[in-house]
């Protein structure tokens, strides 16, 4: 086993993803969504709500495994801590 053996699968896919693919990725998934997203002020309320939180790691939740730019722009998901 690697030095990273406490690493889960998904954090280690992620190291090796760049910032700008993500985003992309992110971007092309929400595309999909038409008539499920927040407006931006929501969005953005939601986002300053989970950078506060300890479970928010390098954009995901570490509590759902979601990107939290994701989730937080869909008006059917929800905070999995309740707090938005």
């Amino acid at each position: 086993m690697s030095a990273r053996q406490n690493n889960c699968v998904r954090c280690d896919l992620l190291e090796g993803l760049d910032r700008q693919n993500t985003d992309a990725l992110i971007d092309d998934q929400l595309a999909l969504e038409i008539g499920h997203l927040v407006t931006e002020r929501v969005r953005d309320s939601r986002l300053a709500i989970c950078r506060e939180c300890p479970f928010f790691q390098n954009g995901l939740c570490q509590q759902c495994g979601c990107y939290c730019r994701f989730r937080a722009s869909l008006n059917n998901k929800k905070c999995p801590l309740d707090k938005w």
